[in-house]
């Protein structure tokens, strides 16, 4: 029953591998831009690590944020480098979620959540069964 159990769970990883596209940059910029945009530096590259932990953009609010419209240059660029700085460098220790709790709360889904890191303003966190 482990064997199959095992090998029934590689074959599901595997599979999913294989289907997992990467995130397009300009996406992945944008969410970074809606979700962390005066949180400085560290707070883009902890958002974007996230993002790259997450694997995908589904249920990030930033990519739809219009708080991005109305950024500076610098801000993207910032936004940017933190893109690409987060493929060799993840201060979330695995974070796939965040949320601003100073000013949202904590939100239900964060109580099976183990947080990994506090950035600036957000709070990091990933599921209690993985790592």
């Amino acid at each position: 029953m482990i064997k199959k159990n095992f090998l029934t769970g590689l074959f599901a990883l595997v599979v999913f591998a294989a289907d997992a596209k990467p995130i397009p940059e300009a996406q992945a910029v944008r969410a970074i831009v809606g979700e962390s945009a005066n949180q400085g530096a560290r707070g883009m590259l902890a958002v974007a690590g996230a993002i790259r932990n997450r694997g995908t953009l589904s249920g990030v609010y930033g990519l739809k944020n219009p708080i991005a419209d109305k950024q500076p240059a610098r801000i993207w660029n910032q936004a940017r480098t933190a893109w690409h700085a987060s493929a060799t460098n993840d201060i979330t220790h695995g974070a796939t979620h965040w949320e601003n709790i100073k000013a949202f709360g904590k939100p239900t889904w964060a109580a099976r959540m183990k947080v990994t890191a506090t950035i600036g303003d957000h709070v990091f966190m990933r599921n209690n069964s993985t790592r």
